[in-house]
């Protein structure tokens, strides 16, 4: 069996496509399971919501209660662009199973995600050029990799361009292309822990013998009522959000008074009752209804946490009053929490969409379809409900 370890939910849910892709049994987690027969178990940490401290601690309790499945391979999977304790929970894992070397592999060049002369690219532009830049919980302020690994000198990490063989110690690859990702791979077998992106994954699925298969998608059934949550402050997702509004209308935006309100305040539960009989109201008219949060709400005053569990509140309260066929949500943190309060923590994979876009049914709640995709990827055209 292969375990991976991923800091949040979307990360699971896209590297469990990529298990798909190849022909895996997968399943989604976000607890420890008693069994485990499928021949990738993919775990969401869901440490990037947490602090580095509390990060180490839950990555050392999974490595030990993981090992009693006897993975063939540990992957851990992390932010492409770097965000979130990714050193920190390296270290943690290498220590608790006395690890020596290890080999990071973020980026994504299919999706224009790169490293080159020791900077991050996304697309043309350096990382902290682009809309990555107003990250809530960790925005990129410097494209230089290892600052934005915020390593020390002590951490002794190098970034390679080549192997070197042996490759020794906490090793950065630069990569620009899938060759590049290939080339590494390659190496897979010379080191104790491989860390990275869904296509370095891919990548060493590949190396090991596995065939990417077709693709085989359901018909969505657009009679049935889909909620669309939104949790992502990206401006494409925003900006296409608001020419839906215009147009077709059928969105409830988050009212302002929820992020200025206390939220054990009489006031406040009125203003989340009065959202939630809005977004049942709004199903009588349309087939999807979309939570989101609009442009010019000024969120500063809420943390992106007690944001992401706040809309959790209201899916779950729509949930309870409207048979739900198909939820879709943007956000790894608002997809973690919308999950932890519903709750749902076991999951099988059904599609891959797009690469980082997975549709999954829920083992407690068979009836009722997610579909999970990160804040900074884009809806593909398969997801018949996402249309906007």
């Amino acid at each position: 069996m292969i375990l991976v370890i991923a800091d949040d939910l979307t990360g699971a849910a896209e590297i469990a496509g990529i298990g798909l892709r190849y022909g895996l049994k997968v399943r989604v987690c976000t607890e420890i399971i008693q069994e485990a027969t499928e021949d990738l178990l993919v775990i969401s940490a869901d440490t990037r919501s947490l602090t580095e401290n509390q990060a180490i601690t839950k990555i050392e309790y999974l490595i030990q209660t993981t090992q009693q499945y006897k993975p063939s391979l540990i992957y851990k999977k992390i932010d492409s662009v770097l965000r979130g304790h990714v050193l920190a929970e390296i270290k943690a894992i290498q220590h608790s199973l006395g690890q020596k070397n290890c080999l990071i592999i973020p980026t994504n060049p299919s999706m224009g995600r790169r490293i080159q002369d020791g900077k991050y690219y996304i697309g043309d532009k350096l990382a902290h050029e682009t809309a990555f830049a107003h990250d809530p919980e960790f925005p990129i302020q410097d494209s230089d990799v290892m600052n934005m690994l915020r390593a020390k000198p002590r951490d002794k990490v190098q970034i390679l361009a080549q192997p070197v063989l042996p490759l020794q110690g906490t090793i950065i690859a630069e990569v620009s292309q899938k060759e590049d990702l290939l080339k590494w791979a390659t190496h897979s077998a010379q080191i104790d822990l491989l860390v990275g992106g869904a296509e370095f994954f891919a990548s060493i699925l590949s190396n090991l013998g596995y065939k990417s298969i077709s693709k085989v998608f359901s018909k969505n059934n657009t009679a049935q009522k889909c909620l669309y949550v939104s949790g992502t402050t990206f401006s494409d997702s925003v900006e296409k959000i608001q020419n839906h509004a215009n147009q077709q209308g059928g969105v409830c935006y988050l009212p302002k008074e929820l992020t200025t309100q206390p939220v054990d305040s009489e006031e406040f539960n009125q203003s989340l009752n009065r959202w939630t009989s809005n977004i049942i109201q709004c199903f009588s008219q349309h087939q999807v209804v979309v939570m989101a949060i609009q442009k010019q709400l000024d969120t500063t005053k809420i943390s992106p946490a007690g944001l992401a569990k706040l809309m959790a509140k209201v899916v779950k309260k729509v949930l309870n009053q409207v048979h739900l066929a198909e939820i879709l949500i943007e956000g790894g943190a608002t997809s973690a929490a919308i999950l932890a309060e519903i709750p749902l923590q076991n999951f099988l994979p059904t599609e891959e969409f797009a690469q980082g876009v997975i549709r999954m049914q829920s083992l407690e709640r068979p009836s009722t379809y997610l579909t999970l995709k990160p804040g900074s990827y884009a809806w593909p055209p398969a997801v018949t409900y996402a249309q906007l």
